[in-house]
């Protein structure tokens, strides 16, 4: 894949060009966070782990499937995400103001962006907005991605 000056991904000889300076998408799933890691060593090596892995590797991956556009951001970005989660049968407030917290989701969700190749490094996210909300019967538990060069 060539980039242009401006840093965007140049369409193969014989394809279209694609307006790469929004993305838009839906993640289905149940948000899941970025975990605190696990140190330990084994033998003469140290082996680094997330806490959560076996919930959040599936999650990074639905991400990435997602993710994956055939679009390479590799500029200053503004990445606007709206977790839709399950709301509980009793919510405290009208809003989900509990865990999992929203700066661990983020990172997780950045963290598939990155697996995907949808951005170059997620160091090039300059603007962040970050939203939690209940899910409600029109609004399905997942993730809502806007990404604009």
């Amino acid at each position: 894949m060539s980039l242009d000056t401006a840093g965007i991904a140049l369409p193969s000889v014989g394809q279209e060009p694609v307006d790469q300076s929004v993305v838009e998408f839906f993640i289905p799933g149940t948000p899941v966070q970025q975990g605190s890691k696990t140190a330990f060593v084994v033998g003469t090596r140290a082996v680094v782990t997330d806490q959560n892995k076996a919930t959040l590797k599936p999650w990074r991956a639905t991400v990435a499937a997602h993710a994956d556009r055939g679009v390479t951001f590799d500029r200053p970005v503004c990445v606007e995400l709206t977790f839709v989660m399950p709301r509980p049968q009793r919510p405290r407030w009208n809003v989900p103001a509990v865990k999992p917290d929203i700066d661990k989701l983020v990172r997780a969700v950045l963290d598939g962006f990155t697996d995907a190749g949808l951005l170059a490094d997620d160091a090039r996210v300059v603007r962040l907005l970050a939203v939690e909300e209940y899910a409600g019967d029109d609004n399905p538990v997942g993730v809502h991605v806007a990404v604009t060069a």
